[in-house]
């Protein structure tokens, strides 16, 4: 009689996570992602980070490959796309490029492209080894949301479920695009058919209303940007742009404080009000919130439980990285920023050693603030990194600022990519892996990039304002001069700057907060013109209306549509930029 052989197990499921199509697509998406946040940030101060829109259309593309016979795209392969992309997108924050390096640019000492790169790239590398080491405490132990990164989880769950949903949402991400594409080459490219600005006709304590940069800036990336910080945060964008051009800008003319309507010279005086709304809008929040200070210190204790917790997972797919590969992230990132700092830079080892003590502890901070309320402090990271450099000149103190902010952006990135991997039950090895490699690519992408883009519309310009680097410059200049280095009358408006943002702050932990505006909002409308402003709150209205016609245009149509607009226009500013470089413009 014949015996049965018993069944062999069924093999176990191949693991699709960091194949070469996801880590490619990340890599092509998160160059283009990269390069139009150089330009994003130039002009808003505000940036995407990029991951649900490169999720939506590498899921569009490898979607519609399947008709030729590709496998099919998987979540994993979907979620180390978006994490080497992110990566790669937010590199231009964290080089510095919005902030410290066209700062730097404005006091005439821009540094050499490659030590930017290296420097920022090394100052990185200790963030996303700390978000290694946070990763167990603040994800796993204490469920942090990380709304952005749970988002995006999310966002990759539903359109690997429901394909139709997907590919209606991913084609409103290109035709918005395609819409900013058209807009911004009829504005900047040729042919010229669409103006900058629409001036506002009229005249205010005798001085043209045109000449205080009123009117309507017709740019899809201020639009977009206005959808997506919602009606407070426009009305109080507005607020602040109507203060400084409708308010204050005639007073300083007519009272000769400052001479000339020119945009960058009355920006030399108005950043001082604006310095002190974001001071008080960073600050505040994170000091009156003791209870995530004391936590966020608290971490640093089991910090090491939890790594070692990770490394004896039985799953290898749960150990991010052994202790010897993070040792070395650590010391490849604290050598490089030593000898950067010292060869290329003039800072001596010390003051490095202690910046990067001083950017860990903040990175820490940050992380945790990023976890609970999803806006990361990097602002009041640089600038008390700032002020601990005091007295050691300007170069050095918008460096090590600028170091310990790419700490905290790359950190909080990671950990952005943690929580939406952590959703999907993705390997936290593999997304380091491609978070480093996305981060690599974006410092080799942003810097030539910044240097094109400054070429082309200049810094601190009505066409490329650079707020972030106007407060930067403005933070160094009160650290190092103090009041004998200011404007007449900026050390009285900074006062009153940071006094009505402390009030506005802690109004907004009561009811009534709902209805002030928002300090850090109305800082940054100070640091742009006001067709700016008058654009962005343009956009955050139109959403408004849009959701009074249509009530069922939920949030994330709402999010899809502004990305797209953002990307068209940056990727097109960038080309532009290089058009005009080669003199083909």
């Amino acid at each position: 009689m014949p015996t049965i052989e018993p069944a062999s197990p069924a093999p176990p499921p191949v693991r699709r996570e960091a194949t070469v199509r996801a880590l490619v697509s990340g890599c092509g998406l998160g160059a283009l992602l990269a390069a139009g946040n150089v330009y994003t940030g130039l002009k808003t101060g505000f940036i995407d980070g990029g991951g649900i829109t490169a999720a939506l259309v590498a899921f569009m593309f490898f979607s519609s490959a399947r008709r030729f016979g590709a496998s099919p795209y998987g979540v994993l392969e979907n979620n180390i796309n978006q994490t080497t992309a992110a990566s790669a997108a937010i590199m231009g924050t964290a080089l510095g490029l919005a902030g410290p390096i066209p700062a730097l640019g404005l006091i005439g000492k821009t540094p050499p492209g490659l030590a930017i790169a290296v420097w920022g790239l090394a100052a990185g590398l200790l963030g996303i080894g700390a978000a290694v080491l946070l990763r167990r405490k603040l994800i796993v132990e204490d469920a942090l949301p990380f709304p952005t990164g749970r988002a995006t989880g999310e966002v990759i769950e539903t359109i690997h479920t429901t394909r139709a949903a997907a590919m209606r949402r991913a084609w409103l991400l290109c035709g918005a695009a395609l819409v900013a594409i058209a807009i911004t080459w009829l504005r900047d490219g040729s042919p010229k058919l669409i103006p900058q600005t629409t001036g506002f006709p009229g005249v205010i304590a005798g001085v043209a209303v045109a000449s205080l940069t009123l009117g309507m800036n017709w740019s899809p990336l201020l639009a977009a940007v206005g959808g997506m910080i919602g009606p407070r945060a426009g009305i109080s964008v507005l607020l602040g742009g109507a203060i400084s051009w409708v308010v204050l800008a005639p007073r300083l003319l007519n009272a000769g404080i400052v001479r000339s309507a020119e945009y960058g010279q009355l920006s030399s005086w108005l950043v001082w009000p604006a310095l002190g709304l974001l001071a008080a809008g960073s600050f505040v929040p994170l000091l009156l919130d003791v209870g995530a200070l004391r936590r966020a210190f608290r971490d640093l204790g089991v910090v090491v439980r939890g790594a070692s917790a990770d490394r004896r997972a039985a799953d290898p797919a749960e150990r991010p990285v052994g202790p010897g590969a993070l040792a070395l992230m650590f010391l490849v990132g604290i050598v490089v920023l030593v000898l950067v700092g010292r060869t290329a830079f003039g800072i001596g080892p010390g003051t490095m050693l202690i910046t990067i003590v001083i950017a860990l502890l903040l990175t820490n901070v940050s992380a945790r603030a990023t976890g609970e309320t999803d806006v990361a402090p990097v602002g009041a990271v640089g600038m008390i990194t700032q002020i601990a450099s005091a007295g050691s000149g300007a170069v050095t103190s918008l460096l090590t600022g600028g170091a310990s902010t790419a700490s905290s952006t790359t950190a909080c990135g990671a950990l952005y990519a943690f929580r939406a991997g952590h959703r999907l039950g993705a390997s936290p090895r593999a997304q380091v892996g491609a978070h480093l490699l996305g981060a690599g690519l974006g410092a080799v992408v942003v810097v030539p990039v910044y240097f094109l883009v400054v070429k082309a519309y200049g810094i601190g310009t009505e066409a490329m304002p650079a707020p972030g680097a106007q407060s930067w410059k403005a933070m160094a200049e009160a650290i190092l001069g103090g009041a004998a280095a200011l404007p007449p009358h900026a050390l009285l408006a900074g006062g009153l700057g940071l006094a009505a943002g402390a009030f506005f702050a802690i109004a907004s932990r009561f009811r009534i907060g709902r209805f002030l505006p928002s300090p850090a909002a109305m800082g940054m409308a100070m640091l742009i013109p006001g067709s700016y402003s008058v654009a962005i709150f343009v956009g955050a209205m139109a959403v408004v209306l849009a959701r009074r016609l249509r009530p069922d245009l939920d949030e994330s149509a709402v999010m899809t549509l502004a990305a797209g607009a953002m990307a068209g226009e940056s990727i097109t500013g960038v080309l532009v930029s290089a058009l005009t470089a080669l003199g083909a413009l």
